[in-house]
C-alpha cells in the first residue's frame, strides 16, 4: 500500500454529495484520471455535477470501478455493501476522502470523534484556537468537505477535523497529532452489520497515529481506556465533569475537567490550577457541555493555546442550531430543540440538564436501538411524553411499561400543540427525539427548523387569539 494516494493515477469516487464532489475535484486539480458515479440517475445528479472540474468524467445509475487503482468511497455506503467484495476481488484499496485530504495536506491535524458530543467539541476546539490567534481550520463531518480546505492551508495551521465512523472505517494513512474520542454508545446499527465494527470505526482515528500523539479521552471510561491500552507510546489526556476538588492521578496523566461546583481545572504531573472561575460564565448548559468544554479544552491546550484563551472560547461560544437549543417561550413554557440527539444517550445527556417539569416529544425512524434505559429515565422524569413517526407504537409500550404517561401525535406540528397544552409556566417542553429523523424528514436539521417554525406559529397563534 503506497505511502501516500497521490502516488496513484487512476481513482473511481462512488458518491457525489459533498465530500465526492471535494475528492474528486482534488484529485483533478492533482491531474488524475478520475470517474465519479453516484447510484442516483444522471437527472438526479445534474446539480451535483455541474460543481465538479470539468476533467472529471460522472455518471450515474450505479457506482462505477472503471479501470481505477484506487476507490475514494462515499460515507453513506455501508461497509457491508456487495460492491465493496467486487473492489476487495480486484484487490484495490477503498479509501475515504477524509485519508485522501489528509495526503494531500501539510498542516498539523486534530480529529475528534464519538457517538455524542463531536459536533459541539469541534466547534469549540475552532473557537479557543481563534480566541488564542492559532491559524486553523474546522472542517470535516462538521459541513465542510477536508478536500476543500487543506490545499490552501499555511504548513503551521491547524485542521480541526470533526470525523464520524463512516468516514474512518476506510482510512489507512490519518496520522494526526491529537485524536480525541468523546465518548462510545449504542448507534449506527443500520449502518455496521455488526455493532463491533463502530467502536473499532472510533478506535481507528488513535490506532493510526504515530508515537508520541496525544489521545483524549474521557475520565473513568473504562472501556475506552481499555480499548486504548495497546498504545503505551500515546500520551493519554483525561476530560470530565462533576469529579471531586482533585483527581487521583498518577504522575505522568494529565487531566482537564469541571469539579463539582462548576470549577474548570487542570492536573498534570502533579501540579495543578484553574483555568475557568464558573462554567456559569458561558451561554452553553448542561454537564455534557462542561464534558465537550473540557474536552475542546485539552486538545486546545495540546495546540499551544493559553488557558485564558481557552476559557475565553468558552464564555463567548454560543450554542450549536439543534443542539439544545433555545427556541423561545410561549406562555411561560419554554421550548428547546435537540433535534441532533438522535439516539437514546444523547437524548439523555440533554435532558439530564433539565430542571423542572418536564415534557418530552420523541420519535422518528427506529435505528435497532436499545431504548430501555432510556425509557425508564425519561417516563420517571417526563411529566408527559409526546411520541411521533415510525417507532411511535414501539417506544409507547416501552415508556408506558415504565409507567410513563405518553401521547401519539400523527405530526411534529401536532406534537408541539399537544406538548403545551401538557406543560404549564415554568414547564419546558424538549423535541429530543434519540431517533433519526428519516422517516419523516431529510436529516435532524430539516426536522429542528420544523419544531421550531411550529412553536413560532402556535405563539402567534395564541397572541392573535
Amino acid at each position: 500500500m503506497s505511502e501516500n494516494w497521490l502516488n496513484f493515477d487512476r481513482f473511481a469516487v462512488w458518491g457525489l454529495g459533498r465530500s465526492g464532489r471535494a475528492a474528486a475535484n482534488l484529485l483533478a486539480r492533482r491531474g488524475k484520471a478520475v470517474v465519479a458515479s453516484d447510484t442516483r440517475s444522471d437527472k438526479a445528479l445534474a446539480a451535483d455535477a455541474s460543481e465538479l472540474d470539468e476533467a472529471v468524467q460522472w455518471m450515474g445509475g450505479g457506482n462505477v470501478i472503471a479501470d481505477a487503482e484506487v476507490v475514494v468511497t462515499s460515507p453513506g455506503l455501508r461497509p457491508g455493501l456487495e460492491i465493496f467484495e467486487q473492489v476487495r476481488q480486484r484487490g484495490l484499496p477503498v479509501i475515504s476522502e477524509v485519508d485522501l485530504a489528509f495526503d494531500a495536506s501539510s498542516s498539523p491535524w486534530v480529529g475528534i470523534t464519538g457517538t455524542d458530543g463531536k459536533t459541539t467539541t469541534t466547534s469549540l476546539t475552532g473557537a479557543m484556537l481563534a480566541a488564542a490567534g492559532i491559524e486553523h481550520v474546522v472542517a470535516g463531518n462538521i459541513g465542510t468537505a477536508l478536500c476543500d480546505v487543506v490545499e490552501d492551508l499555511a504548513s503551521d495551521a491547524v485542521v480541526v477535523a470533526e470525523l464520524s465512523a463512516n468516514q474512518l472505517w476506510s482510512c489507512h494513512h490519518l496520522d494526526v497529532q491529537t485524536a480525541a474520542i468523546t465518548n462510545i454508545a449504542e448507534d449506527h446499527l443500520d449502518y455496521f452489520d455488526d455493532f463491533s465494527h463502530y467502536p473499532e470505526a472510533k478506535y481507528r482515528l488513535a490506532h493510526l497515529q504515530s508515537a508520541g500523539g496525544d489521545v483524549v479521552i474521557p475520565l473513568g471510561d473504562e472501556t475506552i481506556d481499555e480499548a486504548l491500552a495497546e498504545r503505551p507510546q500515546s500520551n493519554k489526556i483525561y476530560f470530565g465533569c462533576g469529579t471531586g476538588e482533585r483527581l487521583h492521578l498518577g504522575e505522568d496523566q494529565t487531566a482537564v475537567y469541571f469539579d463539582a461546583d462548576g470549577v474548570g481545572r487542570w492536573q498534570n504531573e502533579g501540579a495543578d490550577g484553574i483555568w475557568m472561575e464558573s462554567f456559569e460564565e458561558a451561554m452553553l448548559m448542561g454537564p455534557h457541555n462542561q464534558l465537550n468544554a473540557a474536552c475542546a479544552a485539552a486538545i486546545a491546550r495540546g495546540q499551544g493555546a493559553s488557558w485564558e484563551a481557552i476559557r475565553h472560547g468558552v464564555v463567548e461560544f454560543s450554542p450549536l442550531s439543534h443542539r439544545m437549543e433555545a427556541v423561545g417561550e410561549v406562555e411561560g413554557v419554554r421550548f428547546i430543540d435537540d433535534s441532533k440527539a438522535t439516539n437514546a444517550h444523547a437524548s439523555l445527556a440533554g435532558l439530564r440538564g433539565i430542571d423542572g417539569h418536564l415534557v418530552v416529544i420523541a420519535g422518528g425512524r427506529d435505528k435497532g436501538l436499545d431504548l430501555d434505559q432510556w425509557s425508564r429515565e425519561v417516563a420517571g422524569r417526563a411529566g408527559r411524553i409526546i411520541v411521533i413517526g415510525e417507532i411511535s407504537a414501539k417506544m409507547t409500550d416501552l415508556l408506558e411499561r415504565e409507567g410513563g404517561i405518553v401521547e401519539a401525535a400523527a405530526t411534529l406540528d401536532d406534537a408541539v400543540v399537544m406538548a403545551k397544552k401538557s406543560a404549564r409556566p415554568g414547564s419546558t417542553v424538549v423535541l429530543s427525539p434519540a431517533c433519526s429523523s428519516y422517516d419523516m424528514f431529510s436529516n435532524y436539521r430539516e426536522r429542528g427548523r420544523h419544531f421550531q417554525k411550529a412553536v413560532t406559529a402556535l405563539a402567534e397563534k395564541l397572541n392573535s387569539g
